[in-house]
């Protein structure tokens, strides 16, 4: 059991060591660690590993919840800024928001903890990040973000009318009857 493995078992909460057949496969330097570390383990680092488990074990019915919650709260806080609310409203949806951003790059970490390096992970890491640095721009700056927001939706009227017919350009259609 190398020293990667053995700090591998601690974060995902595995058991460290079957303490009859691994301790002589281990060198002396890390029989001493790992066993005073199987001493210690049992009071705060199988706490994570349990913390770990079960947001690895129910990943779907989290990234369900955490994943509408993120994008909702974080809408929101834009909207709030954009609509130039008062610094305590904008303060409190952002804290909001912020914690949905931060409990999901904490479930993605626990993915990355044992390894699990997938496209999901990825996205999900990005999206939380995301969200995380909007409501650090909402807060840090908002009139900066106010007229950021302006200016996009400046951009989505001025493409309305090149991309989707309005009323006056429609065909008449002649009169039946």
């Amino acid at each position: 059991m190398s020293a990667i493995d053995l700090f591998s078992a601690v974060l995902s909460g595995a058991s460290l060591l079957n303490l009859p057949s691994d301790l002589g496969a281990l060198p002396l330097g890390m029989v001493h660690s790992a066993a005073m570390h199987s001493a210690i383990a049992p009071s705060h680092l199988t706490t994570f590993g349990a913390i770990g488990d079960f947001s690895r074990a129910h990943c779907l019915a989290i990234c369900a919840v955490l994943v509408p919650a993120n994008l909702l709260a974080t809408l929101q806080t834009l909207i709030f800024v954009g609509c130039n609310r008062s610094c305590s409203a904008i303060r409190w949806i952002t804290s909001a928001a912020s914690v949905y951003a931060i409990l999901m790059l904490m479930h993605v970490l626990t993915w990355f903890v044992v390894g699990v390096v997938m496209p999901p992970t990825f996205v999900l890491t990005g999206l939380g990040g995301l969200c995380l640095g909007l409501n650090a721009w909402a807060i840090a700056r908002p009139q900066s973000l106010s007229g950021f927001l302006r200016r996009l939706v400046g951009w989505g009227y001025a493409l309305l009318p090149k991309r989707f017919p309005t009323v006056s350009s429609l065909p008449v259609l002649p009169e039946q009857g």
